[in-house]
């Protein structure tokens, strides 16, 4: 019994020699409450045995090693009782045990990080790659609508060039067009007075026409009248 409790002791001197290089523990003395299913770990250290009750002479029920989880169930400073993640339940010493995480899950979990950040890394060098891709094709992309842009605007030029010709020649037809109108309602004109003028014409022909057969008619009468007249003296 004395034999354990001196490598217990020396156990106990080895923790105080690496006490200066991790978080203080006033925190851990402040209070004297229980605290309920509060997880810990064990400082690291040589292993810590866990007793069945508050004391030294009390029996080892397991020993420790540092870094493992524990949840404390009760508090009694200095005295903590806990629960392995193996079920165990005993109590053991608060100042073996610290709310940090050991270094050891510490460089574990940096290590993890570390991995996954690689991962991540990789996958976005990958698509980065990619990206890069599909940037230089949508850039070639671009320059051929940038091209066909300049070629649609230069017919939009063109084409707009002409919609002012065909506007112009459009509107050249309306003005002829109505000159047109105004030309045939003229010639309209003319010929209802080239009609009524030849009606006129053709009744003063008729009327020439009868004159002349009625002074004819009269001459007629007046020369025969004369030679019977002449008959007559002779």
């Amino acid at each position: 019994m004395l034999t354990r409790r001196k490598k217990i002791s020396g156990y106990f001197s080895h923790v105080y020699s690496l006490l200066p290089f991790f978080l203080p523990l006033a925190a851990i003395f402040l209070f004297g409450s229980t605290v309920l299913a509060e997880t810990w770990y064990v400082k690291p250290s040589s292993e810590i045995p866990i007793r069945s009750g508050q004391g030294t002479e009390y029996k080892i029920l397991s020993v420790v090693p540092d870094g493992l989880k524990v949840e404390i169930l009760e508090e009694n400073d200095p005295w903590v009782k806990v629960q392995t993640t193996g079920g165990t339940e005993g109590w053991m010493l608060k100042r073996y045990l610290s709310g940090a995480l050991p270094l050891s899950k510490v460089v574990a979990d940096l290590e993890a990080q570390k991995a996954k950040l690689e991962e991540n890394g990789e996958k976005t060098n990958r698509k980065l790659v990619e990206i890069s891709a599909a940037h230089s094709q949508l850039e070639k992309e671009f320059n051929v609508c940038r091209t066909e842009r300049d070629e649609i605007q230069k017919t939009y030029k063109a084409l707009r060039n002409d919609t002012a010709d065909v506007l112009k020649i459009k509107q050249n037809l309306a003005d002829k067009t109505q000159e047109n109108q105004a030309l045939k309602q003229k010639m309209a004109t003319v010929e209802q007075q080239n009609k009524t003028l030849k009606r006129n014409t053709s009744l003063m022909w008729f009327l020439a026409g009868g004159a002349l057969l009625l002074i004819g008619w009269i001459i007629g009468m007046m020369t025969g009248r004369s030679r019977k007249r002449k008959s007559t003296l002779l």
